[in-house]
């Protein structure tokens, strides 16, 4: 039985009244958002490794700055999530894109001065901007409680333009200047800008997601279960595993790919390519998957990104050409279907009170994945690495895709009812409960 795909097995299912939530539209007014964010990162994705190589004073620290964005973002998502709950998230997500600006003006500078030590500042105050926009999803999510899975594919296939152009834009504007790549990191800065400007215009719907809210008094069956409880769920701990798997696998490949490819005897435009490549195949499954995402469930798109994944890691025993643009492409694919199917999973796991106790520990699980995932890039992005790599790859993502395939337990599934049972009850008499409730559970 697929427990993602149940009614029964879903807590959140009921938790945002749609007659304050406009679902569709908060989903339409983030799309730009997660648009401009792609864009800027996009940069990051295409050049941070290659120009890691001519600023790094070894090779094997090229890789470094590019680390830096996961492990801010690790540091930063506990305190973005009690910022939400403070301060919800329509302010939220107009202030952490100003932080990308920093970054893209400090990195820009740092490589007009060839300044290892300042551009790896620049890379790394990206993960701040990444730790808030990684909240996009489970707004979407939280959002359309009746479609959580579709919201958060539908979201990610709004950086699909942006996969598509980003890298180009990195390579075209590399030359103008004094410096090359120069201009490529003011990019990061406008597009943050702009990110910043049009988050500043979201629907004031988000308010009613997160945001303070004092407790009603007959609402006792709406508070927060222990972090013991929630942790036990088989749909939470999936659901964050074929996330984490997702953030490994991309961030390992993705981050290794340029510096390996040009090892390998690939020109740099063929890198640039790969990487092009790798986002929008990260980003156009979306516009299909939103379509049958329904019918097939989450934990099934969970379980075939996972299995898109092993052919990805399967793609690097060869160093030719086909082989490493297969390879990039495929686990943006992956990366799309584990990261969609495993975020709905999550956000299916918790009441709006424990939002607290559930969204931050995920995040800091998959920005700790990232982090793995670049080291091992930055140790192993050589010509005998990369196949090393990608049968790390294949190893893990076996792993979850075969967690993912295993049957759900009668127990599990009568939990699942259980809860969802006492949600209903409780949401359909209350307001969506805001992060703010549940601060004594951060």
């Amino acid at each position: 039985m697929n427990l993602a795909a149940s009614p029964a097995a879903s807590p959140a299912a009921m938790t945002a009244p749609a007659a304050q939530v406009d679902g569709p539209r908060v989903t339409r007014r983030l799309l730009p958002a997660q648009s401009l964010y792609t864009f800027g990162i996009s940069i990051d994705l295409t050049l941070t490794g290659i120009v890691g190589v001519h600023l790094a004073p070894t090779r094997a620290l090229a890789t470094l700055p590019f680390s830096l964005i996961p492990v801010v973002a690790a540091l930063s998502t506990f305190g973005i999530s009690r910022w939400i709950g403070r301060a919800g998230y329509r302010r939220v997500f107009a202030a952490v894109p100003v932080t990308a600006v920093v970054a893209g003006l400090v990195s820009a500078y740092a490589v007009h001065r060839h300044s290892f030590a300042l551009f790896c500042v620049g890379t790394a105050l990206v993960g701040v901007y990444q730790a808030g926009a990684g909240y996009y999803r489970y707004a979407a999510a939280e959002a359309n409680p009746s479609g959580r899975a579709r919201a958060v594919t539908t979201l990610l296939a709004g950086g699909l333009v942006a996969a598509l152009v980003g890298p180009f834009l990195a390579t075209a504007v590399r030359d103008l200047g004094t410096r090359p790549y120069v201009a490529s990191y003011l990019l990061v800065a406008v597009f943050a800008g702009a990110a910043a400007l049009w988050n500043l215009r979201l629907p004031r719907d988000l308010a009613h997601l997160a945001g303070p809210r004092p407790a009603a008094a007959d609402e006792p069956a709406a508070k927060a279960r222990p972090r013991r409880d929630l942790w036990r769920q088989p749909v939470l701990v999936l659901g964050v595993a074929a996330t984490a798997l997702a953030a490994v696998t991309m961030t390992g490949l993705m981050t290794a790919g340029p510096v390996a490819g040009m090892d390998m005897g690939h020109s740099e435009g063929q890198a640039a390519l790969a990487v092009q490549l790798h986002m929008v195949g990260m980003f156009a499954p979306g516009l299909l998957v939103a379509r049958w995402i329904g019918r097939l469930g989450e934990r099934r798109v969970a379980a075939i990104g996972a299995v898109v994944l092993v052919g990805a890691g399967a793609a690097t025993a060869w160093t030719d050409t086909w082989a490493f643009l297969v390879a990039m492409t495929l686990v943006g694919v992956g990366w799309n279907l584990a990261s969609s199917g495993g975020s709905a999973m999550v956000a299916a796991s918790y009441r709006p009170a424990e939002r607290g106790r559930v969204q931050p520990v995920a995040e800091l699980i998959g920005t700790a994945a990232q982090v793995v995932g670049s080291l091992a890039a930055g140790v192993l992005a050589t010509t005998g690495g990369w196949p090393v790599l990608g049968a790390l790859v294949c190893v893990s993502s076996v792993a979850v895709a075969v967690g993912l395939a295993r049957p759900v337990g009668t127990k599990a599934i009568a939990t699942s009812a259980s809860v969802a049972t006492s949600t209903s009850i409780a949401t359909s008499a209350t307001t969506v409960t805001s992060p703010g409730t549940a601060t004594d559970g951060r």
